[in-house]
């Protein structure tokens, strides 16, 4: 990625209704230009990881080294916490650091599959070798904030506005919750939405 292009481009302000805005402040985290940003950033870290650690035809990488990525959001899976520490770690510090970037240490975790993680709004756990995929706490605890803001602000509609309004959101957010696994915690957040219609 060219710096000074860049540079250029995030001080080039923005045109609105035929009139030029000066750009006084960074990009939003959450704004549309933040993951553009991010993938042109990160791009080459998979590479650089490749290289360290290169696949055999019918092996893979020794150390099963692979590489996930959403915008900003990424995950290195390796053999062991060791690999992952000592070699992997320093190379994507070192990786970012050439690019004016920290990796931060309060989202970097190094965990056992078996303990489980949190990566894009889902909790990744293998339980007796078997990947199971449900929603994180965080995202379920920020859907049913949500409900109860759509429930405190909407007192004054009837039951049935506010069943036609959770509908919705079971329909949409709820339903993505419920296909990516079904479990308890499903059936925890349907009778907490619901508890929550009750109590208002």
């Amino acid at each position: 990625m060219e710096k000074a292009i860049l540079k250029n481009w995030l001080k080039a302000g923005f045109i609105e209704k035929y009139v030029l805005h000066a750009t006084e402040e960074g990009t939003p985290q959450g704004g549309i230009c933040s993951p553009v940003l991010a993938n042109m950033t990160l791009n080459g870290l998979e590479k650089e990881l490749r290289e360290k650690f290169p696949k055999h035809p019918n092996s893979g990488s020794n150390e099963k080294i692979n590489f996930v990525r959403f915008a900003d959001d990424f995950i290195v899976t390796g053999k062991s916490e060791e690999v992952l520490e000592n070699e992997v770690k320093p190379l994507v510090e070192q990786f970012m650091k050439e690019r004016g970037l920290t990796l931060s240490q309060e989202k970097t975790l190094i965990t056992h599959i078996e303990n489980g993680f949190d990566f894009l709004g889902q909790h990744l756990r293998k339980y007796n070798g078997k990947l199971l995929i449900k929603p994180s706490k965080k995202n379920i605890h920020t859907f049913l904030e949500g409900i109860r803001k759509i429930i405190k602000g909407n007192k004054q509609a009837s039951h049935l506005d506010q069943e036609e309004i959770l509908q919705v959101l079971w329909g949409t957010e709820l339903g993505v919750l419920r296909r990516n696994a079904r479990t308890r915690g499903n059936r925890s957040i349907d009778s907490s939405a619901k508890g929550e219609q009750c109590s208002y």
